[in-house]
């Protein structure tokens, strides 16, 4: 399994894909994070600083998608420009030739705002809220506990500890607007970046793959944390 991140105009989230994935199969999972159909997908493969590749029509071939760590990222771009996700992204309703008042916009059946109410789209998926602000909470209440500049630890599923120095925390509006990061700067080459994002830096920059960042859920700060060199070290003396 690999992990991408799948960004649109409307959201953005890091999912692990296997390494070899149909391209049907893809666009299947992708529709089911963006709303996006998949016959109306455009592709972008995506470094974090430019695209490698363009897939214009994903679902007019049987080919597998190879994740090899050429890109992390998948733009996806919607080709209807009349499809509810663009209506959302347009925000069309205030600068309409016509004007709407917002009782008469709610009452309305064929609108972005009813097909979310339908669909129990983001705010209107009581679920939703609940763990988003269940999510939040944790979250929030991690972040009191970090220190920048202080040693940390990095635990995130399926991979071993990594250590190093957490350099940053704050959000990355090339990832989204909302969530909260923090940024890593690794004792091994185990990260993804140098410390920079779509080509703006946030910390170092330090050298290629020795940057990453993490959601705060899985960071602990503390001068406990020294590096792995140093235990082996400290085992030889012993």
């Amino acid at each position: 399994m690999m992990q991408i991140q799948i960004n649109s105009e409307l959201c953005s989230a890091v999912k692990d894909f296997p390494t070899d994935i149909k391209l049907g199969d893809l666009c299947h999972k992708i529709y089911q994070i963006t709303g996006i159909e998949p016959n109306e997908m455009k592709l972008h493969l995506n470094n974090g600083i430019k695209d490698v590749e363009t897939i214009d029509r994903p679902l007019a071939t049987s080919d597998c998608l190879i994740l090899d760590g050429t890109f992390d990222t998948i733009i996806v771009e919607d080709t209807n420009s009349e499809s509810i996700t663009n209506q959302l992204k347009n925000k069309t309703t205030d600068d309409v030739e016509f004007k709407l008042s917002e009782d008469d916009y709610k009452r309305r059946s064929d609108t972005a705002l009813q097909w979310k109410r339908e669909n129990k789209y983001g705010r209107f998926n009581p679920e939703y809220v609940g763990r988003l602000k269940k999510e939040r909470a944790l979250r929030d209440a991690k972040i009191e506990t970090l220190k920048l500049n202080e040693r940390c630890s990095v635990k995130t599923p399926d991979q071993p500890e990594r250590r190093g120095w957490l350099r940053f925390i704050g959000k990355i509006p090339d990832i989204n607007k909302e969530d909260i990061w923090c940024g890593i700067e690794f004792d091994e080459p185990l990260g993804k970046n140098n410390g920079s994002f779509s080509g703006k830096v946030y910390f170092g920059p330090t050298k290629d793959n020795y940057g990453g960042f993490i959601k705060p859920i899985h960071v602990e700060s503390g001068k406990q944390y020294t590096p792995f060199s140093d235990f082996e070290q400290s085992d030889d003396e012993i």
